[in-house]
């Protein structure tokens, strides 16, 4: 198989196939997915929004934003709101050129190894309409489990620091880079990588589920929907706000034992402990031979190289291909999925993308209720459901 150019140069695994007793067990020798470092300095950026909020115009209008945000506010946005005295000042300018070159590259056909996208949301769990002492912050660097404290700014730009594993009562507006729409971007060009390696169909090419059932050979679409889920912990801390999940999801594709998989996300699934009712697809069964197939679920975090990502997933899963394509689909299936999780960094809980739960052969035309996976982390009912065509 040919690997990109770009995959070459961002690979940073070895993955070494070991014989075993009529399996093949996949391992990693010191996988090291680390992005480049943060391009943005956060400090910063806080700092300049402090400015920016003098003006009370423009800290009313970002109140209002900030109060509807599902779940953060892009920068490009807040300063789209701001008014016009403010637009020919050195910070608005440094603002919004900083924002703007950021999304452009994240929506470049050869986007960068690392994407980062300027966000902000507020931590207000009650809340509170009193800003009066209002503070600004942004997670720090490096493996959460170490953190001990997060810096933050009031309104005087003094330091402030908080506690990141008791989360304040005070409200906070925290600068991302990392998050919901980072998110998107980093979707949407991992799975237009996997289509290019051959592990991907056509299905999500324009950015989203094709669900046009007119194509399909029954003249529908069989899938299996997420109808309810609950997270016991979405391994993120207060300070890193609304997780943000995606699902991996794996099957056979045909008789040669090649791998069907795609990166979906859940934006909706922001806190553990919450019960969700997505009503979303996840397996599309016209994409495999067989009526079995894996979810995975992950959380993003901004430590990992997602072009990386997928070059190790892609390597893991050829492996395996060329090494068992001989064994039952079945046996299969479950090491296509083992590959998934050792493409991932090896310290989950550093800060990297964390590995929340598997689902392994979730069955075609099976109802799962109150369904955990294999770590006892996810809780979900799972059904059938065809998609007729018009």
């Amino acid at each position: 198989m040919r690997i990109p150019q770009f995959l070459l140069k961002s690979l940073a695994v070895s993955l070494i196939m070991v014989g075993c007793n009529n399996t093949d067990e996949l391992q990693t020798s010191g996988v090291a997915q680390d992005a480049s470092t943060n391009q943005v300095n956060k400090s910063e950026v806080a700092l300049k929004l402090i400015d920016l909020m003098k003006n009370n115009e423009f800290k009313n209008s970002t109140f209002r934003l900030l109060e509807k945000q599902a779940p953060s506010v892009s920068m490009t946005k807040i300063l789209d709101a701001a008014p016009t005295s403010l637009e020919q000042t050195a910070n608005f300018k440094a603002l919004e050129a900083q924002a703007t070159d950021l999304e452009q590259k994240a929506n470049l056909e050869e986007a960068p190894d690392k994407i980062e996208i300027l966000e902000v949301w507020m931590h207000n769990p009650k809340g509170n309409q009193d800003f009066s002492n209002l503070l600004f912050s942004f997670a720090p660097e490096g493996d959460e489990n170490k953190w001990s404290a997060v810096k933050a700014y009031n309104m005087k730009k003094e330091v402030v620091y908080l506690d990141p594993k008791k989360a304040p009562s005070q409200p906070v507006i925290v600068i991302e880079t990392n998050g919901f729409e980072t998110l998107k971007k980093e979707v949407e060009h991992m799975n237009k990588y996997l289509r290019e390696e051959g592990v991907q169909n056509m299905r999500f090419a324009n950015g989203k589920p094709n669900l046009d059932a007119r194509a399909a050979e029954n003249a529908g679409l069989e899938t299996t929907k997420l109808d309810k889920i609950r997270l016991n912990n979405d391994e993120e801390p207060w300070i890193s706000g609304a997780a943000e999940v995606y699902a991996i999801t794996s099957g056979i594709k045909d008789a040669g034992n090649k791998p069907e998989i795609k990166v979906i996300p859940m934006y909706y699934l922001d806190y553990d402990g919450t019960d969700y009712y997505p009503n979303q697809i996840l397996l599309f069964w016209n994409d495999y031979k067989y009526q079995a197939a894996n979810i995975q679920l992950f959380e993003k975090d901004d430590n990992v190289n997602y072009k990386s990502l997928v070059s190790t997933i892609v390597s893991g899963v050829f492996q395996i291909i060329g090494t068992v394509s001989t064994q039952p689909w079945v046996n299969v299936l479950g090491q296509v999925a083992g590959a998934i999780i050792q493409a991932m960094p090896d310290q989950w809980y550093t800060n990297n993308d964390d590995y929340v739960d598997s689902f392994y052969t979730i069955e075609k035309n099976k109802r799962y209720t109150n369904h955990y996976g294999a770590r006892g982390n996810a809780k979900v009912n799972l059904s059938p459901f065809f998609v007729a065509a018009n």
